[in-house]
């Protein structure tokens, strides 16, 4: 029976922290957020495909959609309640 390896870069390396958001803009006329992480790196995702769905209707009307916050943990929230994590942002989102 063969050891496993311990020395490849999937168990050896820690694990990497994706950086923190520290300011979001709402593009309400694009459906999309701009997010700017604290690298400087900014990205654009798009949160269409989300808004007909369980609490992300509530984004729906333009008011609701402009009023996003950057979270405690570095994530984007809206006062209607839904939020996103920041590394669904920083992952699934287009650099703008």
């Amino acid at each position: 029976m063969q050891e496993p390896q311990t020395d490849s870069p999937a168990v050896s390396s820690p694990l990497r922290m994706l950086p923190r958001i520290v300011r979001v803009e709402a593009e309400p006329e694009t459906q999309t957020i701009l997010a700017t992480f604290e690298t400087g790196e900014r990205r654009r995702y798009d949160v269409g495909p989300l808004l007909t769905r369980g609490v992300f209707r509530r984004l729906q009307e333009p008011e609701a959609f402009v009023a996003v916050a950057v979270d405690e943990m570095g994530g984007v929230v809206w006062e209607a309640g839904p939020d996103l994590s920041r590394d669904t942002i920083f992952l699934a989102g287009e650099p703008a």
